[in-house]
């Protein structure tokens, strides 16, 4: 709901006068792939497919203050074959994966022809293999969660066409839906090509909500699961927020507030195989934190991330901080959807989806 949401935001806003979009294309081929806790070797070879919804002549004071030159829908593919475990060579482990991501398109410095543009982008991916699969020790599920960041120079080589170089790290995981949930990481390198369209968008008003508040509350509830370590089955957690929201402009805010989280089920030594999840072992049904960060907005969307200290967590193992990051999607004044990852370390516990409130 918040992809849906992240997309529509963007239709919406995206063409205040007449642009051109354009459509990329960027073989690829990995530098390093990776993960926590195992080495991995071999190369991936792959590439990504964009359409670029172009903003540059968007009136959005978001888009405007971000230098966002397009929208981005992003197809990215990855033929992993060839990555093997260095503990337990055997072929294709992973399989080959696919992704399909909503991104931003920011112009970091322009010189005459050539620009250097930083592009992120968020979405799902599939996997071919996981534990269940073919005993994948990284990944237990095939959906997941896909992330992107991508740093490129792109040079104009004709009225309509611009060559483009770039470097991105692309992550893979299910923020432990399904446990075992290590993720893996490829960066790679790029050289590709970008083709202005024919097409023209039409001059449009742009459709957003009413002006921000500069000082609110927010009231959140969201729930989610965490998967039993090589089990389909899950622990569910209830998650509540209370937070004051400070907005120093229609971009940036600030805000800070209480997360408490709700155990269903908490750790039972007679069970660990089924109730131990590693820095999120609690033997009580609530822990308690405190937690400050910023919010990015993007018109009736938000980007948030918040770290964290922990006020009560009666913890299996020494664990004193957390933090969290999300999206949260505007539908009322008063009331959004909202995805909320808790994290220990560089560990997902689980991702809550629900609603936030603000009186």
């Amino acid at each position: 709901m918040l992809l849906s949401g992240f997309i529509l935001t963007f239709s919406r806003l995206q063409a205040q006068e007449e642009s051109r979009n354009s459509i990329e294309f960027i073989p690829q081929t990995s530098i390093a792939v990776f993960t926590a806790q195992q080495k991995l070797s071999g190369t991936a070879y792959g590439g990504e497919l964009l359409y670029h919804f172009n903003t540059e002549k968007n009136a959005s004071t978001w888009m405007r203050g971000m230098g966002l030159k397009s929208i981005d829908l992003v197809f990215n593919y990855k033929n992993m074959s060839k990555i093997k475990l260095v503990s337990d060579p055997k072929p294709d482990t992973f399989g080959d994966s696919y992704a399909l991501l909503a991104g931003l398109n920011i112009s970091l410095l322009k010189l005459n022809r050539t620009e250097v543009l930083f592009s992120p982008a968020f979405g799902l991916g599939y996997l071919g293999e996981t534990f269940f699969s073919n005993g994948n020790p990284l990944v237990g599920s095939h959906i997941n969660f896909g992330s992107r960041l991508s740093l490129k120079i792109a040079s104009q080589v004709g009225p309509n066409t611009q060559i483009a170089a770039g470097l991105d790290v692309l992550h893979f995981s299910n923020a432990a839906f399904r446990v075992p949930n290590n993720g893996i990481n490829s960066s790679n390198v790029s050289l590709g090509i970008i083709q202005a369209l024919k097409f023209i968008t039409k001059k449009r008003d742009s459709l957003s909500l009413a002006g921000y508040k500069k000082h609110s509350v927010d009231l959140g509830i969201n729930i989610g699961r965490r998967g039993v370590y090589q089990s389909k089955e899950a622990r569910f957690r209830t998650g509540l927020y209370a937070g004051y929201n400070y907005r120093l402009g229609p971009i940036l805010g600030l805000s800070s507030g209480i997360d408490a989280v709700y155990y269903h089920s908490v750790y039972d030594p007679n069970d660990n195989a089924g109730t131990y999840q590693s820095f999120a072992t609690s033997y009580d049904h609530w822990r308690v934190g405190a937690a400050l960060g910023p919010d990015i907005w993007m018109g009736e969307l938000a980007l948030m991330v918040k770290y964290g200290y922990y006020l009560h967590y009666n913890s299996l193992r020494d664990n004193h901080t957390y933090w969290t990051a999300g999206m949260k999607y505007r539908i009322w004044d008063w009331a959004a959807v909202q995805a909320k990852i808790y994290v220990h370390k560089t560990e997902a516990d689980f991702v809550g989806f629900g609603f936030l409130f603000t009186p």
